[in-house]
């Protein structure tokens, strides 16, 4: 079956279906990365650290280059495959992939330093409450998540997109963090650059859609800014 032009915001459909375009969209380079911005905010170094929701192993592998250990923990079996197949060298020795939901961490309570979570993709948006709760219960130190804040969801391309989360889900998540759970935040940023327009548009239109690729191709745009909201609580 050949593969659609694009998949119009079903990360379902990405993570179970794609997760090889996932991991391209992840290792298109930012500058400056997030996972670099992180530690010069938050402590990892030499932390005992579980990252939720793991992906293709990305972030996991990130927070490795600082931490004396990682748990990562992912629930779609495709990216827990590659996950795994991708952890190699030194890192691969400060690094455990587990099976398991953000929602529902598999392991005992303060039983870690910190718990970590990159652009978690958790509907409804309770399930954020469920995260916050979980990594409370396991973290010892402190828990850490970096997000999309509201008005951001697909970078500066987001007025363009046809974001079916447009003013509910994201504005929820953030009120969650911020009022409910009174998390301290902080913005940054990253510019992420493509390369070319057929780059841009087989990765980044693949995922945000068909009114994304036609903008992309008559503005000529290789190149994406995102906002990042570091949330973080002890």
């Amino acid at each position: 079956m050949p593969r659609p032009e694009s998949i119009e915001n079903r990360w379902d459909i990405l993570y179970r279906d794609y997760p090889e375009v996932y991991e391209a969209f992840m290792n298109v380079p930012y500058q400056p990365s997030v996972f670099d911005q992180v530690p010069e905010m938050i402590d990892l170094h030499g932390k005992l650290i579980v990252d939720v929701g793991a992906g293709t192993g990305r972030s996991s592998r990130a927070v490795a280059r600082t931490a004396r250990q990682v748990i990562g923990i992912e629930y779609e079996p495709a990216m827990l495959r590659q996950a795994r197949q991708a952890a190699l060298g030194d890192e691969a020795a400060r690094l455990i992939y587990l099976s398991g939901d953000a929602c529902a961490i598999p392991l005992a309570d303060n039983s870690v330093d910190i718990v970590t979570g990159f652009t978690l993709a958790l509907f409804p948006a309770e399930r954020y409450r469920d995260f916050i709760r979980e990594g409370l219960r396991v973290a010892q130190d402190k828990v850490v998540y970096v997000g999309i804040p509201p008005g951001w969801y697909g970078g500066d391309l987001d007025p363009v997109i046809d974001n079916p989360y447009k003013g509910k889900f994201d504005v929820e998540v953030d009120r969650i963090f911020i009022e409910e759970y009174q998390f301290a935040y902080q913005d940054v940023f990253s510019n992420q650059d493509y390369g070319t327009i057929e780059n841009i548009v087989s990765i980044y239109g693949f995922i945000f859609g068909k009114k994304v690729i036609e903008h992309i191709r008559r503005e000529h745009i290789t190149n994406i800014r995102w906002k990042y909201r570091v949330y973080w609580r002890k």
